[in-house]
């Protein structure tokens, strides 16, 4: 039984920018598919979170979590679950998609926190605690923001797993086998494929491209299987599929290129700059490359289009504003092996040169001086790229009237460096914001992505396959910022004297802690470490210790002010100051007196020794050590090192001014431009139409659409040809179940078979099947029947009831009439007595019946026959009423041998795809067989289809073509003359099965 709820982004969604969760129910197991998390600002104007409130109530009962992609919408919420609603079951994702979800939870966290104020009284680290909190139904609210350090706590949980690698689940999930294969769309990104051996495959597929890109494959590419798809994800028993961009129409990825590119160009040669919002991390790295590589060709020496002098080079700062900027291109560095496209090509050896915004194609070329790309990591070297942390960093080192190109995070522009410099840069005529992606709902983005597409014919508009035109703003925006600000004037000073107070508290907390600890330890004064710190003050010719005067400022009751506390000697004999009380807690009991110590003893330690003699100090050898590198040192290894330590003191955390947080609304006067351009990475259309064929699902959920997109797609998908009809739109929070609830059993082969079956399994589907003939065994003491081969297992006996034997009287004519003839003719005698033991001759003087098995040929069916004998011996003997009966109870109940079934020597299983076998026969070598369909069902192949008129050189035979025919759900006809076409043909057919030979 398969069970898919969508928690959020379902079918019938009311916007296309919901965070992305699906509940599977799949064999007992509960499997969350993706775990994203509205804009954090988005999330606090809500006034309702019942999508949050699901994921807190399901998240201790869950067993698996997948995630697929790294962007918000996918994986923002995990940390936060993880840490704070008892999320403790296995987690698997890729390593792209580790890391770079790291990078991406941890620039928005770092961000909003920098902006807003976020309570964390709730705290708590384990899952008791959650659900203890969880009991009083505390309605949350919003946003859910984690720490850094659960962040990293979170991601360090999760499992990475590879591309194509089959993943055997443990625990209760072991009877489930996890596939992933390559996506699309973002580093990392993930196809599921889930196995159970009751609900059959399951294919998790949303956030797809099909389409290569500069640092990534898509789905559909040269490394996947002959059809261009990853081997595996063929014919899946459910496809689970998103639905939302099936009305769009991609513009081809080079005119979006050049148009972005051409506006970047045209912008910041009129003196006026650029600010594009983006993501920390997924779609970031796509960016990055292609603007690194203009500015590559822009500043090549050889670029002749530029007409300004050798001393006036290309001056725009290329500049990214994000936190976690630099660990992103880190992690991509350590991730090549994951991409594809330049990157991949490059490798670090090559550079790819071109202006796109030309026309032309770029050229491939070695690396040189002038045209290259990096020096170690290839595409991936940024050179030409600047990292700021935050916007002031920015200012400070550019003005804001110089032309420069900015990347500030995030897309949607909802709070951090991209919703900072929008109101710095919107209210200048002739700057540019360029947009990449619609932005989420009610943020700042969308708003804008609204005012440009009004502005667009409707041609034009996004999805109908063509680029805009550029837009103006106009009017007044009003925006609310948040900012942290440090404290001035009165509340400085207001904040200084709390601080003072509360220090002040705590060191007479701390003191008073103090004071009792000394009077509770009267008793031992002198601790370990300073006894063996006096060893090594000691002297050894007298023998008389050494140790230096310590003076402690808070002086307790049993010593005056300025006494040395801690070398205080004991005795007891009465000395003032040093009398021991019984009771600790101050006082005496009634009538008890006190005690004094008497013989003032204090122990002596000596040298320390082992076995081999005096112990070495180690100390004292790494000191002088050191004492003789520190000679040996050259002044240049000594600046070096200076200089490190001077930075090391740079890096270290300094205190936080004191500040707090503020909330103000601003009113911005726009002038400047907007554009978008769809650098999203993913399919459009026709591509997810394509696919759905190509994949041939048995049956299909589509998620992440509106309602109208989706009845759209539903309409063209009943009316194609080969797409199943078990098309199901599940609403958010509403179940679909699927199949069955199946008993599984489980058996163990037998040695003999396992031995047989070595080198007969073959592959289906993704399943390894060979066909054997045994029965099976139950061994003594053991709960799993065991599968034995059948000549080593005793064939049990048919028996044939009375009732048997009265339906098929017309069968047996003969016995019935003989059987009364001897009963009548027969004189029966009543005597006590007991009857006598037959002899050899009476004991056959009995009806028998036999079954003959003769072996036939393997073709010809094999035939019983039966065979009535009756033997009398010497006279009729007289018989009694015992053994009359006995005769009757053994003809009642003969038993009869079964023939033994015969097995076929081999099997094809599987479904022929005539689209397949096609593209395999003109893939063959040498010579590829052309063919063509002839009708629904008919597949013509054989060189007789490209007869060539003119030529007198070939002649085209009439065997040269052959027929291939599907009748019914598993009938197969070859049609032809038997040549060679009909051999590659007929193999080739058989190559699409999968042949299971017996044992």
């Amino acid at each position: 039984m398969i069970t898919l709820t969508p928690l959020s982004s379902s079918a019938a969604a009311s916007s296309s920018s919901e965070p992305i969760c699906y509940l599977l129910e799949l064999d007992e197991a509960r499997i969350l598919l993706d775990l994203g998390q509205k804009d954090y600002r988005a999330s606090a104007s809500q006034t309702a979170w019942e999508y949050e409130e699901k994921v807190r109530e399901l998240a201790p009962t869950l067993s698996l979590v997948l995630l697929s992609h790294s962007p918000t919408s996918y994986l923002s919420l995990y940390p936060y679950a993880r840490a704070r609603w008892g999320l403790t079951c296995p987690v698997y994702a890729t390593q792209p998609t580790v890391e770079m979800g790291r990078v991406v939870c941890l620039a928005e966290v770092e961000s909003w926190r920098s902006e807003c104020q976020v309570d964390d009284s709730q705290l708590y680290t384990n899952a008791a605690d959650s659900n203890k909190l969880d009991k009083g139904k505390k309605p949350l609210r919003g946003p859910f923001v984690p720490t850094v350090e659960e962040i990293h706590e979170a991601f360090d949980w999760i499992k990475a797993i590879r591309y194509n690698q089959p993943l055997h689940l443990g625990g209760e999930l072991s009877h489930l086998l996890l596939t992933p294969f390559p996506s699309g769309h973002t580093l990392g990104g993930t196809l599921f494929k889930i196995r159970s051996p009751t609900s059959g495959t399951i294919l998790y597929a949303v956030g797809i491209n099909h389409t290569s890109e500069r640092h990534l494959d898509g789905m559909v590419g040269g490394q996947n299987g002959p059809t261009g798809y990853a081997e595996g994800v063929l014919r899946p028993d459910l496809l689970i599929v998103e639905g939302g961009r099936s009305e769009i129409v991609n513009p081809k990825r080079r005119e979006r290129e050049t148009a972005l590119l051409e506006l970047v160009t045209s912008t910041l040669e009129s003196n006026h700059s650029v600010l594009l919002p983006c993501d920390p991390s997924p779609r970031l790295l796509e960016l990055l490359v292609l603007l690194d590589q203009h500015w590559t060709f822009k500043l090549n020496p050889t670029n002749k289009r530029r007409q300004m002098a050798t001393n006036d080079p290309w001056p725009y700062p290329l500049c990214l504003v994000s936190r976690t900027g630099q660990d992103m291109v880190s992690f991509a560095r350590s991730l090549i092996e994951w991409m594809g496209g330049v990157v991949k090509e490059s490798g670090g050896d090559e550079a790819v040169v071109g202006d796109l915004s030309g026309g032309k194609r770029g050229k491939r070329k070695k690396r040189n001086a002038g045209a290259t790309l990096g020096s170690e990591y290839g595409a991936l070297d940024f050179r030409h790229v600047q990292f700021f942390l935050t916007p002031s960093d920015l200012l400070q080192a550019y003005p804001l009237m110089r032309p420069k190109l900015v990347l500030a995070i995030p897309p949607s522009m909802s709070h951090g460096p991209s919703r900072f410099l929008f109101t710095t840069m919107a209210s200048t005529e002739g700057n540019l914001i360029l947009l990449t992606s619609r932005g989420e709902d009610a943020s700042l983005a969308r708003d804008l992505y609204q005012r440009w597409e009004g502005d667009q014919k409707e041609a034009a508009r996004w999805g109908r396959g063509t680029i805009g035109q550029i837009g103006v703003l106009k009017d007044q925006l009003r925006i609310e910022m948040d900012s942290k600000v440090p404290l001035i004037g009165a509340e400085l000073e207001a904040h200084y004297e709390a601080e003072r107070m509360a220090k002040e508290r705590e060191a007479a907390h701390q003191a008073a802690l103090d004071r009792s600890k000394r009077m509770l330890e009267a008793d031992d004064l002198e601790s370990e470490s300073e006894s063996e710190g006096s060893d090594a003050e000691e002297d050894d010719a007298d023998g008389i210790m050494v140790t230096k005067r310590r003076i402690d400022e808070n002086a307790n009751a049993f010593a005056g002010d300025g006494e040395d506390v801690n070398r205080t000697m004991s005795f007891d004999i009465y000395v003032k100051g040093q009398q021991m009380r019984v009771n600790r807690g101050g006082y005496n009991k009634p009538g008890e007196m006190s005690r004094f110590r008497m013989f003032p003893f204090q122990e002596r330690r000596g040298r320390k020794i082992d076995a081999y003699g005096e112990g070495l100090d180690i100390g004292q050898w790494v000191r002088k050590g050191r004492e003789i590198e520190e000679e040996g040192e050259t002044e240049e290894v000594r600046e070096k090192r200076r200089l490190k330590e001077e930075e090391e003191e740079k890096e270290k955390v300094q205190p936080e001014a004191p500040s707090k947080y503020i909330s103000e609304q601003i009113n911005l006067d726009l002038k400047a431009s907007v554009f978008f351009v769809d650098m999203e990475g993913l399919h459009d259309g026709q591509s997810i139409k394509t696919i759905i064929s190509d994949l041939q699902p048995r049956k299909l959920i589509l998620v992440r659409s509106e309602p109208e997109t989706t009845s759209s797609l539903v309409k063209y998908l009943n009316s194609t040809t080969g797409v199943t009809r078990d098309i199901f739109i599940p609403g958010t929070e509403e179940q679909v179940r699927i199949g069955e609830h199946v008993q599984s059993y489980s058996i163990t082969l037998s040695d003999t078979l396992s031995a047989g079956l070595a080198k007969k399994w073959s592959k289906f589907e993704g399943y390894e099947v060979a066909m054997i003939d045994g029965k099976i065994a139950f061994a003594p003491g053991s709960t799993v029947p065991v599968l034995e081969a059948s000549e080593l297992v005793k064939p049990l006996p048919v028996e044939t009831t009375i009732e048997e034997e009265q339906i098929e009287k017309k069968d047996l004519p003969e016995v019935i009439s003989s059987e009364e003839s001897t009963a009548k003719d027969s004189d029966v005698e009543m005597t006590t007595e007991p009857a006598k033991e037959a002899t050899e001759e009476t004991a056959q003087d009995e009806l028998e019946i036999t079954v003959k098995t003769e072996p036939q040929d393997e073709d010809v069916e094999e035939v019983k026959e039966a065979e009535i004998k009756e033997e009398q011996n010497g006279p009729e003997p007289t018989i009694s009423i015992e053994n009359q009966s006995e005769r009757l109870s053994k003809l009642v109940k003969t038993k009869v041998e079964l023939p033994r079934f015969q097995m076929p020597s081999s099997l094809f299983i599987g479904t022929l795809r005539l689209t397949s076998l096609k593209s395999n026969l003109s893939n063959l070598k040498p010579v590829g067989i052309p063919s063509e369909f002839a009708g629904e069902g008919i597949l013509l192949c054989g060189p007789g289809l490209q007869k060539n008129k003119d030529s007198e050189d070939e002649k085209i035979k009439s065997n040269s073509i052959v027929l291939v025919k599907k009748i019914g759900e598993n009938g197969i006809v070859i049609e032809g003359i038997i040549g060679k076409t009909y051999d590659l043909v007929t193999k080739a057919v058989k190559d699409e099965l999968a042949n299971v030979n017996s044992s």
